[in-house]
């Protein structure tokens, strides 16, 4: 299923690990810059808790993806 860039925001915003992680996904796979400031935010909210290790990893990989450093 294909997420829209608004979807996957909304994504990021969801109370579970598993929606999160797909919003991230579907963020890297967008590799738009234009995201880097969202995913950034959602990464350091995502960093408090270490059990979402696989969702923080899809954040940093969609980082690298847009192009931000």
């Amino acid at each position: 299923m294909v997420v829209t860039r608004d979807e996957a925001f909304a994504l990021l915003e969801s109370r579970y690990t598993r929606e999160r992680r797909r919003g991230a996904e579907a963020l890297r796979d967008l590799e738009d810059p234009a995201t880097a400031e969202a995913i950034g935010a959602a990464l350091r909210r995502e960093v408090r808790d270490s059990r979402t290790w696989e969702t923080q990893y899809q954040l940093v990989m969609a980082l690298g993806a847009c192009g931000d450093e």
